[in-house]
């Protein structure tokens, strides 16, 4: 069997809506027929890995509710960093808490290594994810190595976390403002879900996201380090 290059430039469409994390599949409609394509034809599947090979990503998955998960190998153009969470810049600090957040969510969503490969629905909430971060803190200051390591810079995103306030109300609106935890605990949540990991869930509290497939096969995709693990140690 061989593959046409209508079928390359349909895999080639699979990748890019894979990249387009607000794209969802259904089963009528054209991504979700792509997607059932990836899982059944292992063909049209190996075209699609390599096709996003090529543009140095790797998939990691295409779950039935998510659509095509991918991620980016070292050096690849897509490659996400800490800094694109804000358009106007972060400080070093402010990456540093974002990076611990994001490893907080992570411990805090899959306590267990586990937990990735089942598909149950994780909900998270800012205040409660907030404390469960101040919470392990001294677990993860503990951790040794240099600064200049992944586990280094968890270290040190641990401290300057602690001295951070954890809330402090806006002027005139209710919320969280900038320069305390919370505000960037909700910054991060709602930078997971422009990037397809997570969605708001209005209907169980203003502050409360559901974690989406996309997330948890991203999770299992990383490393988790000495970092991860001693957050997942503390009980919530």
């Amino acid at each position: 069997m061989t593959i046409s290059i209508e079928d390359v430039r349909a895999a080639a469409e699979l990748v890019a809506l894979g990249l387009r994390t607000s794209a969802r599949p259904t089963d009528g409609n054209p991504y979700g027929r792509l997607v059932e394509r990836y899982r059944t034809q292992t063909l049209f599947r190996d075209t699609v890995d390599a096709i996003a090979g090529g543009l140095g990503l790797t998939v990691l998955g295409a779950p039935a509710r998510t659509g095509l998960v991918l991620s980016t190998q070292p050096g690849s153009v897509f490659a996400v960093r800490m800094g694109d969470l804000r358009s106007t810049g972060m400080s070093a600090d402010e990456k540093l808490i974002s990076g611990l957040i994001v490893l907080g969510v992570a411990a805090y969503a899959f306590p267990q290594e586990a937990d990735l490969d089942s598909t149950e629905v994780k909900t998270v909430e800012v205040s409660a994810l907030d404390k469960f971060i101040r919470d392990t803190i001294d677990r993860v200051q503990m951790i040794p190595g240099d600064d200049d390591t992944v586990d280094g810079q968890a270290r040190v995103a641990a401290e300057i976390y602690r001295r951070t306030a954890a809330f402090r109300p806006k002027d005139r609106q209710p919320g969280p403002a900038k320069g305390c935890t919370q505000f960037a605990v909700a910054e991060v949540l709602g930078w997971l879900v422009e990037r397809g990991a997570a969605r708001p869930m209005p209907q169980l509290g203003p502050s409360t996201f559901q974690l989406t497939d996309r997330f948890r096969l991203l999770v299992a995709d990383v490393a988790g380090g000495e970092a991860l693990e001693a957050m997942r140690s503390v009980k919530h």
